[in-house]
């Protein structure tokens, strides 16, 4: 319930105002939930004890309370005792009970790739001021890349980082900022994206600058903002923090223990401070990890069924590996990062200094008769084999310890007990491919 009331846009100040003679349970029960609140996120003392997750490297995942968390250490208690681990052997944390992702008014895409939402949102001066229900964050004005609302009608109300439908109307080369207007629903939605300049934002108007004039468009006929912003390269430097109302790129996190939240350290905040209670996930391996997707190849070869078809220049790519970055769309609409192969294809990387782990899923689609062999090769010698079947929907999770090793090559192959058969028409998806240091 306290989640439930700490990110909806309800206000404590409606239950107070029921007024005792006509329903005095309501009035109680709404004194009792604002005490819980303040108890829980303002006075520094847990309403109770929260469980978390904990995957480490070497013990596999263990459940306690968490006590420390900085660059350096993380530190929890178990039924067995206090834990302390270096931060570097932890790959994620995660509450046992995680809080729902909210529905919220607007979300807003950051030049460093994060993701934040918002129950209402304000720009005056350099400064933006965003409402979870009763959690604010501020951000700087110059952070924010795009703002899109969800308007009455609109599907889209759940926090997702899935682009907005006005996005196709928004110039590939646009030379200002752009305010995004809808201007008819009936019978498809129908968008003008107008370039302008963005002055203010609250609840009732976007004021812009149009030609020299002052012009305020009332909230609920603007659909999204879009500012001029230089692009940055698209990196994780370190933890990346999912929360109810959004998703963000940390440099550090911090665990503070006297008001049980979470401070991140990003590109455009020293300190943002969020309850433990809005946190769903920490992912502390985020900025250690390196995809495969994007990590360049020193070679890769492919020797299809049809192996005559691979010399024909027209053909030779459609047996080619598709690489899909994250963010991107591959074959069938599939969402990056992922790696897509037809068996008999070999792919050779050399790997980072200091990588420890790789990590993916491997699935055979259902096309692939017989299913496929992916094969993971370390320095010439072969670590790990798996046989897919295209009847196992959630695919083999790999998890295979690569310390050390200097070329990493992984092999998509027909299954070695398999002879004959329509083979090699379907394809393998290697889903997050990545190796962790």
């Amino acid at each position: 319930m306290i989640l439930v009331c700490a990110f909806s846009s309800c206000r404590p100040r409606r239950w107070c105002s029921s007024k005792p003679a006509a329903g005095r349970g309501l009035w109680v029960f709404g004194v009792s939930l604002v005490a819980a609140l303040v108890t829980a996120v303002g006075s520094g003392v847990p309403a109770e004890a929260v469980e978390w997750v904990f995957n480490t490297a070497e013990d596999g995942q263990q459940v306690g309370q968490l006590s420390m968390l900085n660059a350096e250490e993380v530190a929890f208690t178990t039924s067995a005792g206090e834990v302390t681990v270096a931060a570097t052997a932890v790959r994620a944390i995660e509450p046992v009970e995680k809080p729902q992702p909210g529905v919220f008014a607007a979300r807003l895409w950051l030049t460093d790739g994060s993701l934040l939402a918002a129950t209402e949102l304000q720009l005056a001066g350099p400064e933006f001021v965003l409402r979870q229900g009763t959690n604010e964050l501020r951000l700087p004005q110059a952070a924010v890349a795009r703002v899109a609302w969800s308007l009455e009608g609109d599907a889209e109300s759940v926090v997702s980082s899935v682009p907005p439908v006005w996005q196709s109307v928004v110039p590939a080369s646009a030379e200002s900022d752009l305010i995004v207007i809808r201007k008819s629903v009936d019978p498809e939605p129908v968008y003008q994206a107008v370039p302008c300049a963005i002055l203010e934002i609250d609840a009732e108007a976007v004021t812009v600058a149009l030609d020299e004039d002052r012009i305020p468009v009332k909230r609920e006929r603007v659909a999204g903002l879009v500012w001029l912003r230089a692009d940055k390269e698209s990196d994780i430097p370190g933890p990346v923090v999912d929360l109810v109302g959004g998703r963000v790129l940390a440099r550090e996190v911090r665990y503070l223990s006297e008001n049980d939240s979470i401070e991140l350290v990003t590109d455009w905040s020293a300190s943002l401070v969020v309850p433990a209670a809005a946190v769903r996930r920490i992912d502390l391996a985020a900025g250690r990890t390196v995809s495969l997707a994007t990590l360049p190849t020193e070679d890769i070869s492919v020797a299809p069924f049809f192996s005559g078809l691979a010399g024909v220049d027209e053909l030779a790519a459609a047996f080619q590996p598709r690489m899909v970055a994250a963010g991107e769309r591959g074959p069938g609409g599939l969402s990056g990062p992922l790696i897509v192969a037809r068996p008999r294809t070999v792919l050779r990387w050399k790997m980072p200094a200091g990588v420890r782990q790789l990590r993916m899923t491997a699935l055979a689609e259902r096309s692939q008769a017989g299913g496929a062999d992916v094969v993971v090769v370390v320095d010439g010698e072969e670590l790990l084999r798996r046989t897919l079947s295209p009847a196992a929907e959630e695919g083999e999770v790999i998890d295979l310890a690569v310390a050390g090793g200097r070329r990493l090559e992984l092999h998509v192959d027909f299954p070695a007990a398999a002879s004959g058969g329509l083979q090699g028409l379907g394809r393998v998806r290697l889903l997050d491919p990545r190796l962790e240091k």
